[in-house]
């Protein structure tokens, strides 16, 4: 099994600098990771997802961008963060690990999923 990276095809009307948004695709890719078959919970789910995306980019300290914006001439870079695999990796472990553990206290208290950190390391902004 060969593990080569495979360069992620960008949509033409992707532009630099504008933030993630949650596709009806990517919608359907997290209910089945979450094993969610009804459209009953959407709007939950929904949230989840963008708490996810909050979460993203407080932890690494910019913007969650598909297209990087290229610096200007002698200015500091925007504060953006590439949409990786690893980050939607790193998604749908919060994401499953919200959705399991919704009650805001529980006899089973469960910290983030140990992954979510892992995978997010590699692009967290360091002053």
């Amino acid at each position: 099994m060969s593990l080569k990276r495979q360069k992620r095809q960008i949509p033409k009307n992707r532009k630099p600098g504008v933030k993630v948004e949650i596709s009806a695709e990517q919608m359907a890719q997290i209910k089945a990771h979450l094993r969610v078959d009804s459209d009953a919970e959407d709007t939950l789910i929904g949230a989840y997802a963008s708490a996810a995306v909050d979460y993203v980019e407080h932890f690494c300290d910019g913007a969650l961008v598909e297209v990087l914006t290229p610096p200007a001439e002698e200015k500091e870079p925007p504060r953006e963060v590439l949409f990786t695999s690893g980050i939607w990796a790193a998604m749908l472990l919060l994401i499953g690990h919200w959705y399991a553990n919704r009650e805001a206290a529980s006899q089973n208290l469960a910290e983030t999923p140990l992954g979510v950190e892992a995978l997010l390391l590699q692009h967290r902004r360091w002053h």
